[in-house]
């Protein structure tokens, strides 16, 4: 890669709609041109072993928010990375994933902004907050991001 990347983070709540605005970005700048890393990835615990401890994948501590800073820094000066894979299916990891960085990369997850060093990595940054009121009912299928952290204890 000759240039620098363009990163751009994505971050909020469950159910934000961070997925669904990534794929839009990623179609319209065309997908041969984006690459998209989920920080969901880099949880520490598989979701035998979160159960166990009694902690949540949501839980900063249970995340290697220090590989996530490394890989940003890594991906800004365009080398590539390693990525670790988390199956959402089976709740365990899958091999890692060699990860080269297009013309822009767009990193998606509910912790991209855990620390200083990681949010000064992005050349532009988006926080999804979703609306208290999604439905003709008035009842919200997601939690503010305040309200979400009182229920996991953090």
């Amino acid at each position: 890669m000759s240039e620098r990347p363009i990163i751009l983070g994505i971050v909020g709540d469950s159910a934000a709609g961070k997925t669904t605005l990534t794929r839009g970005i990623a179609n319209i700048l065309g997908k041969d041109e984006v690459t998209v890393i989920c920080t969901d990835d880099y949880h520490r615990y598989d979701r035998q072993q979160r159960a166990e401890i009694g902690i949540s994948a949501l839980h900063p501590d249970c995340n290697y928010l220090d590989i996530i800073q490394q890989h940003l820094g890594l991906l800004r000066t365009g080398q590539p990375i390693l990525k670790p894979i988390y199956n959402h299916s089976s709740g365990c990891f899958d091999a890692p994933e060699y990860i080269e960085p297009k013309k822009y990369v767009i990193v998606e997850g509910l912790l991209g902004y855990s620390t200083r060093a990681a949010r000064d990595s992005y050349d532009v940054k988006a926080y999804l907050a979703p609306r208290r009121s999604c439905g003709p009912t008035g009842k919200s299928s997601a939690t503010p991001a305040s309200e979400g952290m009182k229920k996991r204890r953090y």
